[in-house]
């Protein structure tokens, strides 16, 4: 199968469907002519347009760059009734005590009570999404409090990005990786190498004492045997490894995950594919995907740096207060970086996702030993919200809001790269040690007319059912929370020989890069561990 043909297996697949239930079929339904994208309807879009069209549901058709999507209605699948094509009720002019004819009153009477139906149904169909958005966004509190202004500076002097993401710098953890990385390939070990070092580097050991009630079980079930905690590894490493047949025979693939406090109960996950693109002949064998997803796997790292700091001291405060193991809620930062997310031939329910389904599989078992604080039964419940970050890096992207459940995550990063344009913050990057590789004599001028990244939300617009078919697919399958940060449309140079450093641009990757940082610090409420907060005040927002 080309690389077209591939990208409409990607995209085209439509299926319009309730948020809670979504499937793997795309709710790409059709694409308009551009670039490598010939425009093609798929045959399960056309039925369910067909359907739609005989209810009198007029699907709205928002343009997403070069393809379009299909929507629907917020949640309520009712067919509402279209006033503004209904042909007005006429009546002859009549005395107070006159009566009308019995079938025009009777017609009259319908047409009103029709009505009110109708915009009572919308109502409630309003209140529904405003209801479901309100609840998710209690989900966490700390995206109702922004960070204080001063507290953007301090986020943004967390780290130096230069080791990580500058891949002007040929010993930058992003350099090593732009290298074609196929799955069971020597690159590809190397690189796993890389990201073990990384988080071994930022590793710290926390001494717990008794009164901090963490505790492991000796025992498996049913019998417990609770036993005191005494030590906590941040940024603990699980290798998952397993092997799964492929056109090209039993391949082995390793996962690797990150878990900054594996005794938190829960977790907010950042995740990318480690991967390249397998292709068998020269000179595509050489294809290095740095937008897939070399760009996004380093942004996470860089992040996941910046950040741990402040995961430290509160981890540190947690154990030193006791509250570590009093809380049910306590939330910690984990990394998963899948193997075998790209197809080896054709893009299908068994020949792409190889990481991201086994490590599904594996985290819905029953867990065999649950700590004291750990009320979940599966691993997979522990997910609080699940960040997938793939296609980044190239100037301009588009990212779209897909899942209705997250609302409120989607708003919260589009809200934080609102504020940083508003307040000039990126123009900060001037003042990097890397920012000799920013084209300086335009910075300025380019910052000024960047385009956001965010398609921002409109109150009441359609939801869109459906979904790009990526590594989120499998969690998102078990009811995990999903947001998925990917240009929409993909990058010109996707699955080419082009997507190479040529194709990546270093201040989108340090705006991605901050934009993170600020929106995990609302998340995980980190603000007040950054060194000098300014704990007696809050700025107008």
């Amino acid at each position: 199968m080309s690389d077209v043909a591939l990208y409409e297996e990607r995209l085209c697949r439509a299926e319009v469907m309730p948020s809670q239930t979504i499937g793997r079929s795309g709710g790409f339904a059709g694409l308009r002519s551009g670039p490598n994208q010939p425009a093609r309807v798929h045959e399960r879009a056309s039925v369910e347009i067909r359907r739609r069209e005989e209810l009198q549901i007029p699907p709205l058709l928002p343009e997403l760059g070069d393809f379009v999507l299909v929507v629907a209605p917020s949640q309520s699948r009712l067919p509402l009734m279209d006033l503004s094509s209904t042909p007005s009720t006429r009546l002859k002019s009549h005395r107070r005590e006159g009566k009308l004819p019995t079938a025009k009153r009777w017609n009259h009477r319908v047409s009103i009570a029709w009505a009110c139906l109708t915009v009572f149904l919308g109502l409630i169909a309003q209140e529904h999404v405003s209801f479901q958005a309100s609840a998710s966004s209690l989900k966490n509190d700390n995206y109702n409090t922004q960070v204080l202004d001063h507290s953007i500076n301090l986020i943004f002097n967390l780290s130096n990005p230069d080791p990580v993401l500058n891949f002007y710098n040929p010993d930058s953890l992003l350099s090593k990786i732009l290298i074609p990385r196929p799955v069971q390939s020597q690159n590809l070990t190397d690189c796993r190498q890389l990201f073990a070092q990384h988080f071994q580097s930022l590793s710290h050991r926390f001494e717990v004492p008794l009164h901090s009630n963490l505790y492991v079980n000796s025992r498996d079930p049913p019998s417990y045997s609770p036993t005191p905690l005494k030590e906590i590894q941040t940024w603990k490493l699980e290798a998952h490894s397993f092997q799964d047949s492929t056109p090209y025979g039993t391949k082995s693939f390793v996962n690797q995950v990150f878990t900054h406090d594996p005794t938190a109960p829960l977790r907010l996950v950042l995740a990318a594919h480690m991967d390249s693109k397998f292709f068998p002949h020269p000179p595509e064998d050489q294809f290095v995907g740095a937008t897939d997803s070399a760009a996004p796997l380093a942004i996470i790292l860089e992040v996941a740096k910046a950040l741990t700091p402040l995961l430290d001291k509160k981890l540190a405060q947690d154990i030193k207060l006791g509250q570590a193991g009093m809380t049910s809620e306590r939330v910690t930062l984990q990394i998963i970086l899948f193997d075998g997310e790209e197809a080896f031939r054709d893009w299908s329910a068994t020949d792409s996702l190889y990481g991201a389904r086994a490590l599904a599989g594996k985290w819905t078992e029953p867990l065999r030993t649950p700590t004291a604080t750990m009320k979940k039964v599966r691993s997979i419940d522990q997910i609080e919200s699940f960040i997938l970050y793939d296609l980044l890096g190239s100037p301009s992207p588009e990212i779209h809001h897909f899942f209705p459940e997250t609302a409120w995550l989607f708003d919260a990063f589009q809200k934080v790269e609102e504020r940083l344009m508003r307040q000039s913050t990126f123009n900060m990057f001037a003042s990097l040690s890397l920012a000799n590789h920013l084209d300086l004599n335009n910075f300025q001028e380019k910052v000024r007319n960047r385009r956001p990244f965010f398609v921002k939300r409109v109150p009441g617009q359609a939801s869109v059912y459906g979904i790009i078919e990526d590594d989120h697919l499998p969690f998102s399958k078990e009811g995990v929370p999903i947001l998925h940060l990917i240009a929409a449309p993909f990058p010109q140079v996707w699955h080419t020989i082009h997507d190479d450093v040529s194709a990546l641009d270093l201040g989108t990757i340090l705006e991605w890069n901050l934009i993170s940082q600020v929106a995990i610090v609302q998340h995980l409420g980190l603000e007040t561990f950054l060194d000098g907060y300014l704990s007696g005040r809050r700025d107008e927002l």
